[in-house]
């Protein structure tokens, strides 16, 4: 970010989220999510192509849409409480979620790493705890929503090759998850979500290194070993691997939702559908860790530790505290 003026517009993004969170009527949040949106569309010009101008179109179009069905929803309420599932739907929208994701992967395609990224967490926030502030017969009633995210998540990421595609179908799948996890006591969806932003922390660190596009340019021969095995782990706790820290997470959701067992075993589909292209991704660079002679390995570095223990402690913390 050269120019100066961004700073403003992540400084609208960022309060504004705020004012979602803190917010005690529906007209507040309403104007903390247009404002968020308004915020977000600039920095949306990362390289001030005609791409991306196509893209935040995109963009536009579903976020008004959504916060429009969202107003209406708050304002039809006042009359007719059947009407009240409107709200929840139009933050669905807002989320990406399926069956309403259409405009996510196309929008992510046309975007720079660094909007992708903010775009996959930060825009995550506000209309996810926006729905957790509602009623919870509400948050019941959009389970099914929950359920087809993870599962159109899972079949939708198995035969792509561009990595923003890739994460896209992904985040769907993570979308249904919180979803899922809204029903569950409030610190479950605030660790889940805690937990994936952190991954995709050091994920888009490392395809932002590489100047990543493709699968296949993921790990460059010219990567060192222990790299390209850290950058394995961290793709497979994003996918949900055991013992890893996503696992961890999903592990509590599944303890803790009140979703039936349709909705459940919606869930643990999308995931391991999930989970095998993760692992088609990251089978490669195991391998060739492992066919590597001995003489050539360097020691392990503190660092190294350091963030294996943060990849497998949490499923041995959660066993300790619940």
């Amino acid at each position: 970010m050269k120019s100066p003026h961004k700073l403003l517009f992540m400084f609208l993004m960022t309060t504004s989220t705020m004012m979602v969170l803190s917010s005690s009527n529906w007209l507040t949040t309403w104007m903390g999510l247009e404002i968020n949106m308004l915020g977000f569309i600039p920095l949306m010009y990362y390289k001030i192509t005609a791409n991306e101008s196509e893209t935040v179109v995109k963009y536009l179009v579903p976020q008004s849409l959504g916060s429009t069905i969202f107003i209406m929803g708050a304002l039809i309420s006042y009359h007719s409480n059947s009407m009240q599932i409107l709200m929840p739907i139009a933050m669905c929208l807002k989320l990406g979620a399926a069956p309403l994701h259409l405009w996510f992967p196309a929008v992510m395609s046309g975007l720079s790493l660094t909007p992708a990224f903010i775009l996959l967490t930060w825009q995550k926030i506000a209309p996810i705890f926006a729905i957790s502030s509602m009623n919870p017969s509400l948050a019941t009633k959009i389970l099914p929503i929950a359920g087809i995210s993870a599962l159109w998540g899972g079949i939708g990421g198995l035969n792509q090759t561009d990595l923003r595609l890739l994460l896209s179908y992904s985040s769907i799948a993570h979308t249904g998850w919180m979803l899922a996890g809204i029903t569950a006591p409030e610190p479950v969806l605030t660790l889940y979500l805690m937990t994936y932003v952190l991954i995709n922390i050091s994920l888009f660190i490392a395809l932002t290194q590489n100047s990543v596009k493709t699968h296949k340019q993921f790990f460059p021969v010219s990567q060192k070993p222990y790299e390209s095995f850290l950058l394995a782990i961290t793709i497979l706790s994003l996918g949900g691997l055991p013992p890893l820290t996503g696992f961890a997470m999903k592990l509590l959701v599944l303890m803790f939702t009140q979703a039936k067992t349709i909705i459940l075993a919606m869930l643990i589909s999308g995931a391991i559908m999930s989970l095998y292209y993760y692992l088609s991704l990251t089978f490669s660079p195991l391998l060739s860790l492992n066919k590597m002679p001995i003489s050539q390995l360097k020691p392990v570095t503190a660092t190294s530790i350091s963030f294996l223990l943060s990849q497998i402690m949490p499923l041995s913390l959660l066993f300790f505290f619940f």
